[in-house]
Parts: structure tokens; C-alpha cells; sequence
């Protein structure tokens, strides 16, 4: 067992230290926990789609660099090997040993170990509930755990109470105490009802981006299992969406023997593998009614139930190749660590730090998700979410505070900004969501602005990131 321990630290660490910087989410998890009680903390967790109890845990280290506020992802990551160990072990010491080592090699969890998130705490509550659950079924003393454990699961992801619920009735029900669930909702729900209320409220707007279809559930389970990440934020209309032989290899070989070991060992655990079922079947339902983006990350509940049944349903042959291709996968660049952070906002911080211009102006996002990189603060303009259509019949307004002979800076994301001005009513007419048209037309206009009326034109591309710089001349 330590020398799981010691590989999954190990791995955590490996290129914790990502010269992008935090991007959005991470971002968004700093600027809550960081905001101080009498100022607004509680108000800022109501405008999340996400519970409380992550930013309380990080607020102690929002004053510490980068690297340490992402170790606080890697320490319970590596805990919830030993808490996979543990729920092998009521099995056999065989299972634990294939759990242990499963959860200390698994790319998924070794990328959300190294992000500013709460998805690794979340596994390690669910990794928890599983283990209770399983203690529970083997008539041992276990309910107290399994309550505190549901408990930290819905203070942590409002998307949490889809699988506590289907989890706690296939206990209730193998336990033969179904009448009891009555007494237990009010208990465990009332707590966070607030939260939950006003997170499915905000859900739908929160998730424009995305759009379902039959890849999101495939990318599920090659994103469990494969060392390839793919539905980090959106996924690819199509499954082979890269045409590279050892890129399919790595994504394929090992989803299929997780599939494979989970379907075996749903013959030893069809509860769990009902809950399971379960909880993605109302997540599609969800995703297809527009009220949710279908991404893996928000499945993890499920995976510490997944990986149990892979482990019970494996041989020994398969589980060797399965962790041969992760281990492998370290020396090759699509490895998880090696991803970068295309968004991370310090890009532009280093961009305007090196150019240094009289003025800035942003486009999508303010300038407070830039401060953290920069050496000084720039006098700063922006059209960002809530400004959009302020701008969007003539972008060239915020233009205006610019004088003759200044040096400005314009920061665009090309992710949210990438249609080119002949192509606007052709997104338009396929419904492309609202905020890539808008923010398109809004750096189409500006580029050509500064075109017309400005020189001396430094253009910087690095991630998802255009910063052009020009000087003013008329």
C-alpha cells in the first residue's frame, strides 16, 4: 500500500506547476474563496452553480501561490487511494490491492488532482459513501459514515443528490428498510435546500455552451478509463475526432477493457451498476432538455462505484495491460499532466507585462481575472458578459476613451470569439449559441477599427488568446 501512495503522489506532482496560470473555473474557485466573510463570501457562493463546501475548504489558501492551492486538490486524490483500498478490502485483498493501485494510476483523477476544483475532494466523498455502502451491505457498522459522507457529497456538487438518492435506495432496499427513507430526506436535504434551489435555477444559463449527443456517453467511459481526456468542456461531434494511430490506441485499448471489466463485474453488483445506469440516464435526460452540459467531471460520483466494479470484474492479464497503457501513456504528449491550460489568464498577464501599454482593453472577461499575473494595473476597459449588448451594435464605442498617441492592448479569447465576419449569419442561421456570435462581432468590429486608426500593430497568439497591440494615430 505506500508504494501506491507513493506513485500517486508522485504522479499528482508531475507538472503541478502550469505556466498558463489558473483559467476560468480555477479562477472562479480563488475569487469566491477568497472573498472574505463580511464582504460578500455567501452572496458569491449564490451566484455559482456549485455548493459551498469546496471554497470553505480553500479559503485558507487563497493568499498561496498556484502550485500550493493545486496541492490541495493532489491531498485528497492521494487519500482516496487508500479509501479505494479499503473498499476493495471488504471484497478481498486482491481487490483492494487492484482498487489501490487502479485509483493511483488513473489519468482522470490524476488530472483533476492537479486543477484549482473540488472534483477531487468530491471523489474522495464518494469514494467514502462507497465504502459504507459496502460495509453497510456486509452487516457492519457503517450508517453514521454514510450519512456524513452523503452529507460532504451535497455540500459539495448540487448534482451530488442525483446519486446519493439512487445510492441510498438501493441500500435502503437491500437492507429492507425502504420505509425509512422518509425519516432520512428531510435530514440529509433541508441542510442544503437553499443552495440547490438557486443553483437549478441558475443551471440553464450557467451551461450555454454546450449541446447534447450520443458522443457525450462515450467520451464517459474513455475518459474514466483511457488516458485520454477529451470531454473536459465540451465534446467532439465525432469519437475518433484526432487521426493518429498511438492517439487511438491510448484512448481505445483501455476503454474497452473497462467497459469489459465493469460489464463482468456487474454480475456481481447489479445494484451498483443500476445506480450507476441511473444516475447517467437522468443526467442525459438533463443535458437533453438544455438544463445541463453533459461533461465528464460531472459524473464523478459514479466513478469510485465504476472502478469497484472493474476491479470485481477483471482478470489479471487485462488489469496488467489496462495500468501497462496508463503508466505508458506518462512518457507520450498526450499525458494528462502535459495537457495545457489554453485559457489560463496567465497568458495574457505575461503577454501584458512584456508589451507594457498606456492602456487595455478586454473582451469577454473584466480585468480582475488578470490582476493576479500583472506587474502593475493597466487603466483598463472591457466588454465582458454583462456589457455585450451595451456594445453590440457599434463595439467601437469603448474606442472612444482611447486618445491619439496612446499604446493600447486588446485582449481577446478566441474560444468564445472565432467566427469570421463572412460567416456571421451563417452561425446564426445553425444556431450557434448566442455568446460565440456576439463576442465574433464584437472582435470583428474592433479589429477593423484598429486597422483603420491605429500602427505600429504586435500581434500575440498563445492558448485560446489574441492580444493585439497598436498605437493610435488618428
Amino acid at each position: 500500500m505506500p508504494f501506491f501512495i507513493l506513485l500517486a503522489i508522485i504522479l499528482r506532482l508531475i507538472n503541478i506547476d502550469k505556466p498558463e496560470g489558473l483559467w476560468n473555473d480555477e479562477y472562479v474557485s480563488w475569487f469566491v474563496a477568497s472573498t472574505p466573510f463580511i464582504k460578500g463570501f455567501w452572496q458569491e457562493v449564490l451566484k455559482q452553480c456549485h455548493m459551498p463546501l469546496y471554497y470553505l475548504y480553500l479559503k485558507p489558501f487563497t493568499t498561496c501561490s498556484d502550485v500550493v492551492m493545486r496541492i490541495t486538490s493532489v491531498i485528497p486524490s492521494v487519500i482516496s487511494v487508500y479509501v479505494m483500498y479499503l473498499t476493495g478490502k471488504e471484497f478481498s485483498k486482491k481487490t483492494a490491492v487492484y482498487a489501490g493501485l487502479l485509483t493511483s494510476v488513473l489519468s482522470f483523477l490524476v488530472y483533476y488532482a492537479q486543477e484549482v476544483r473540488f472534483y477531487s475532494l468530491l471523489f474522495l466523498f464518494s469514494a467514502l459513501l462507497l465504502l459504507f455502502t459496502e460495509r453497510i451491505l456486509n452487516n457492519k457498522k457503517g450508517w453514521i459514515g454514510y450519512i456524513l459522507s452523503s452529507l460532504l457529497i451535497l455540500s459539495t456538487h448540487v448534482l451530488g443528490g442525483i446519486y446519493v438518492f439512487f445510492n441510498t435506495m438501493y441500500v435502503l432496499y437491500r437492507k429492507k428498510k425502504l420505509s425509512k427513507w422518509v425519516i432520512f430526506v428531510p435530514f440529509v436535504l433541508l441542510p442544503i435546500l437553499p443552495f440547490a434551489l438557486n443553483i437549478l435555477k441558475m443551471l440553464p444559463s450557467s451551461q450555454w455552451w454546450g449541446v447534447f449527443s450520443y458522443t457525450n456517453i462515450l467520451f464517459l467511459f474513455s475518459d474514466f478509463f483511457s488516458p485520454i481526456l477529451t470531454n473536459n468542456v465540451n465534446a467532439p461531434p465525432e469519437f475518433f475526432y484526432k487521426k493518429d494511430f498511438l492517439w487511438s490506441l491510448l484512448i481505445l485499448v483501455p476503454t474497452l477493457i473497462g467497459v469489459f471489466g465493469i460489464f463482468r463485474g456487474a454480475n456481481k453488483q447489479r445494484g451498483l451498476i443500476a445506480v450507476c445506469t441511473a444516475v447517467i440516464t437522468v443526467m442525459s435526460i438533463l443535458a437533453v432538455c438544455g438544463k445541463l452540459v453533459f461533461i465528464t467531471k460531472y459524473a464523478i460520483e459514479i466513478l469510485p462505484a465504476l472502478l469497484l466494479l472493474f476491479v470485481l470484474g477483471i482478470n489479471d492479464k487485462l488489469f496488467v495491460l489496462f495500468i501497462t497503457f496508463h503508466l505508458f501513456a506518462i512518457f507520450t504528449p498526450f499525458y494528462v499532466t502535459k495537457i495545457p491550460r489554453l485559457e489560463g489568464h496567465k497568458i495574457v498577464g505575461n503577454i501584458l507585462n512584456k508589451q507594457n501599454p498606456d492602456k487595455v482593453i478586454y473582451t469577454y472577461y473584466s480585468k480582475d481575472r488578470f490582476l493576479k499575473y500583472l506587474d502593475k494595473e493597466f487603466p483598463s476597459y472591457w466588454i465582458d458578459k454583462t456589457k455585450r449588448f451595451v456594445y453590440l451594435d457599434n463595439p467601437t464605442l469603448i474606442l472612444n476613451e482611447i486618445e491619439i498617441g496612446d499604446r493600447i492592448s486588446v485582449v481577446f479569447l478566441d474560444s468564445v470569439s472565432f467566427v469570421p465576419e463572412n460567416r456571421i449569419e451563417e452561425a446564426k442561421n445553425r444556431s450557434l449559441p448566442e455568446m460565440y456570435v456576439t463576442f465574433s462581432i464584437i472582435k470583428n468590429a474592433l479589429i477593423k477599427e484598429l486597422n483603420d486608426n491605429y500602427k505600429d500593430f504586435d500581434v500575440k497568439n498563445n492558448g485560446s488568446w489574441t492580444v493585439i497591440t497598436a498605437t493610435r494615430f488618428k
